[in-house]
């Protein structure tokens, strides 16, 4: 599992005075930094092998300008050529505001096409799969892996 401490900026927020629901996957981005390392690692864009394939995010609570919050990012399932990144935001008092999951897919950008995973690759994805104690269950995704 990898963390990410981060404060709220002013510029993260809207008109609502909370965090912009868009926002949320900047910080899932931000979360998913190290394991895109896992592929690329000094994160040379001309070199990167991963896309993202599909996301969903649950707003459980509302998150404010300055509130210091931590990204927690694991690895869930793991197929042929793709697996799941999963998501929890929480505050300081361990509360969830938001949880998520991205689907990512080894990818040739030449090609443009999906590339299998290396069993070593597999293998190193499965050294982060634990994600921390107490996560809440993703409502309302039905999205698995094949």
């Amino acid at each position: 599992m990898f963390k990410t401490r981060m404060t709220v900026r002013m510029s993260d927020c809207d008109g609502m005075r909370h965090v912009n629901n868009a926002v949320y996957y900047t910080y899932f981005e931000e979360g998913m930094r190290e394991i895109a390392r896992l592929f690329t690692p000094d994160l040379d864009l001309n070199d990167f092998h991963v896309i993202m394939a599909s996301s969903h995010c649950d707003f459980l609570r509302q998150t404010t300008y300055r509130d210091q919050i931590t990204v927690y990012s694991w690895i869930g399932a793991i197929a042929h050529s793709s697996f799941n990144v999963e998501h929890a935001v929480a505050d300081e008092k361990r509360r969830w505001h938001a949880r998520g999951r991205i689907t990512l897919v080894q990818f040739d950008y030449r090609q443009e096409k999906a590339v299998p995973l290396s069993e070593n690759m597999k293998r190193i994805l499965l050294q982060h799969r634990q994600g921390p104690e107490g996560v809440p269950e993703l409502r309302g995704c039905q999205h698995s892996l094949s």
